[in-house]
């Protein structure tokens, strides 16, 4: 694997990791109460892991024998994850009737 290609990597992580940690904040804030906040918990969890995933992508990468395609799959899996989890976090919901 290329290191230009890890470096792109590492900044798709970066990028994603954030986006999905502030999206968990805004979503966060905008559900007041606080009712519910574990609902877009996964968001923060995928954040987690992209934040850690150029570590282990660098790992694999010198490993004897590494190939790129997984790893751009495990990748483009995890910033497509944070992208659905935050349409369906801040997208508006319909106001339910009380009682």
């Amino acid at each position: 694997m290329t290191p230009t290609l890890l470096t792109i990597l590492d900044y798709a992580c970066l990028i994603a990791a954030l986006a999905a940690i502030g999206g968990y904040v805004l979503a966060f804030l905008r559900n007041r109460p606080y009712v519910r906040p574990l609902n877009s918990l996964g968001l923060l969890l995928i954040g987690a892991a992209l934040l850690a995933a150029p570590t282990v992508v660098g790992w694999a990468a010198t490993s004897p024998g590494a190939k790129p395609g997984p790893l751009l799959y495990f990748v483009g899996l995890l910033v497509a994850s944070v992208v659905f989890q935050m349409i369906a976090a801040l997208r508006k919901r319909k106001q339910r009737a009380a009682g």
